[in-house]
């Protein structure tokens, strides 16, 4: 705590905290400071500033566009964004798994675990090796939510849906958005060919 007096009629005091959340665990700076200069104008009270390091960040997370995935991809996606705003972190670690094993179902790879299926992406050309080694990293944050029931850290579980929003793009949205490109670029193509084959008008 640090008491500052400006003068005989003014001074302020600003407290230091250092503060542990007991949900995720996570730590934080605070300060809560006020003066004699910033007062509430109804009441005559000083007003406190209160302010946290680093900013928590804002609450929740926004699902991305699920219209062009698979439909059981989709439903497991926003199922495990809810838990996570929820705070179920355990099921969140769980969904994140769960959204890897409906991915590798929805692509019909082979493989007797999940393991060797997310390897299996890899070796057909699905995903690069590095993004392979992505999927497991969802699939451990799963085994150790769902095996060991400890619940994940709130930044390990933030960073995993970062991996999978990435990971779905790769997968289902960019090439449907690619082959849109590519349809409209032969459209604007076939379009000026015939207009250049077109029979000029005369007056």
């Amino acid at each position: 705590r640090w008491t500052n007096i400006y003068d005989d009629s003014m001074f302020g005091e600003t407290e230091y905290e250092i503060i542990q959340c007991v949900g995720c665990d996570s730590v934080r700076f605070r300060t809560l400071s006020w003066d004699t200069e910033s007062v509430d104008p109804y009441t005559g009270k000083a007003v406190a500033t209160d302010r946290v390091y680093p900013e928590p960040a804002p609450a929740g997370r926004q699902p991305m566009d699920t219209h062009e995935l698979p439909e059981r991809v989709a439903r497991i996606y926003v199922e495990a964004t809810k838990a996570f705003n929820a705070g179920a972190m355990i099921l969140s670690g769980g969904g994140l798994r769960a959204i890897v094993e409906a991915i590798c179902k929805a692509q019909a790879v082979p493989g007797a675990n999940l393991a060797a299926k997310i390897d299996a992406l890899a070796q057909q050309g699905l995903l690069a090796p590095p993004q392979a080694e992505l999927l497991h990293e969802e699939r451990y944050i799963g085994n150790e939510a769902l095996h060991e029931v400890e619940p994940p850290r709130t930044q390990d579980l933030a960073d995993g849906f970062l991996i999978i929003d990435h990971l779905l793009a790769t997968i289902y949205i960019l090439p449907k958005k690619a082959k849109r490109l590519k349809a409209a670029r032969k459209m604007r193509k076939a379009a000026k060919k015939k207009a250049k084959k077109a029979p000029k008008k005369t007056r």
